[in-house]
């Protein structure tokens, strides 16, 4: 796979209305951190970004930022940390950059992907619960994997699958402290019967007559 490109272009100003103002031009605010260093304010295309961010594997890959203006232009390897997003637009409102050095180990979130159908849940109608959607790793910028995979395929009712238990690639360590469960595979929701009505009280419903009606009953017999 090509290495993935991105362009940057430094600014100065910062805040709200600085913001508001670049995203009504097309352009999406941006920051990158690194080691021993500030953040640096940046705006990126946000045509560019869409594109970029569409493509598989574009959030855990090792990115070629390259960085106009501030000086002099700079290329830098960096990963996405953050992307903001409008809480009901399919807006981007901020990106946050995490430069690395590609000798360098670092830690990064993945996300679990499951390969095959459980027996419990083909044959038995079973409901797979994903306990986590994401794993925690260690390992050098250049073997981020675009998920950690695991096979369900012979998993049935009650299996249950726990962080302990996963196999990471090699070069791959996953962070953990405690032994959480990942997935499990759980019975059928029971669905339960209204109860049958018991003989008589229908009829007790229909006979049962109030002293009004008793004595509507009588009067009518006495015409």
């Amino acid at each position: 796979m090509s290495t993935l490109k991105l362009t940057a272009e430094a600014r100065e100003s910062t805040g709200k209305g600085v913001a508001r103002k670049l995203r009504q031009t097309g352009r999406i605010p941006a920051v990158l951190y690194g080691k021993g260093q500030s953040g640096v304010s940046l705006s990126l295309d946000g045509y560019e970004l869409d594109k970029l961010l569409s493509t598989a594997g574009a959030r855990t890959s090792v990115l070629e930022l390259e960085v106009k203006g501030g000086g002099k232009d700079a290329s830098k390897n960096v990963l996405i940390k953050e992307v903001q997003k409008h809480p009901f637009k399919d807006l981007i409102l901020h990106m946050d950059l995490l430069e690395v050095a590609m000798d360098q180990e670092i830690s990064v979130m993945v996300p679990i992907a499951t390969i095959g159908t459980a027996k419990g849940v083909k044959l038995e109608g079973g409901i797979l619960e994903m306990k986590r959607r994401e794993l925690e790793i260690v390992c050098l910028p250049s073997i981020i994997p675009d998920s950690i995979t695991i096979d369900i395929s012979e998993l049935e009712i009650g299996d249950t699958v726990h962080v302990e238990e996963m196999v990471a690639p090699d070069g791959i360590t996953i962070s953990y402290d405690v032994n959480f469960t990942i997935l499990t595979v759980v019975a059928p929701a029971v669905e339960v019967e209204p109860e049958e009505e018991v003989e008589g009280e229908e009829v007790e419903e229909v006979e049962g007559e109030t002293p009004e009606k008793e004595a509507e009953a009588e009067k009518a017999e006495e015409d």
